[in-house]
């Protein structure tokens, strides 16, 4: 009996770590790109879900804001808009951003490449950008 409850409570710890991990963009506050005009980590006590998403915010009246439009505060994409317009899937950093459009959208950053940077001197206009991102956003989605 004692190995069964340090079994379960060993499940119910992962299974508590799992749900933290899994929330978008690292868990950081997508309403506090808008609002602070840089990333800020949310908390789980202030979590909400939308369209599959769990979200952490980081306090009570963000999650007021989030719930009035969640299309205007949930990143456009969940792959970096950049590589995405070269076809390729990049990861997000999701301190790696810019507001375009009325839309967060995250960019990849590692050592190899720099979404963000790399647009900027691509020459590519924000509405190229986002055309061609959006193109094969639903061909990589299929």
């Amino acid at each position: 009996m004692f190995r069964f409850l340090i079994f379960i409570g060993g499940l119910l710890m992962t299974t508590a770590a799992m749900g933290e991990s899994t929330a978008a963009i690292g868990g950081y506050s997508p309403v506090s790109y808008f609002t602070k005009g840089e990333p800020e980590m949310g908390s789980p006590e202030f979590t909400v879900e939308y369209e599959g998403s769990v979200y952490h915010l980081a306090d009570a009246s963000q999650v007021e804001v989030f719930n009035t439009d969640p299309e205007k505060y949930r990143p456009r994409y969940d792959i970096c808009p950049y590589s995405l317009s070269l076809g390729m899937r990049k990861p997000l950093d999701p301190t790696n951003f810019k507001i375009l459009g009325g839309h967060l959208l995250l960019f990849h950053k590692s050592e190899e490449m720099d979404g963000l940077a790399a647009f900027a001197e691509s020459g590519l206009s924000d509405e190229e950008l986002l055309d061609r991102a959006d193109k094969q956003y639903v061909l990589l989605r299929f």
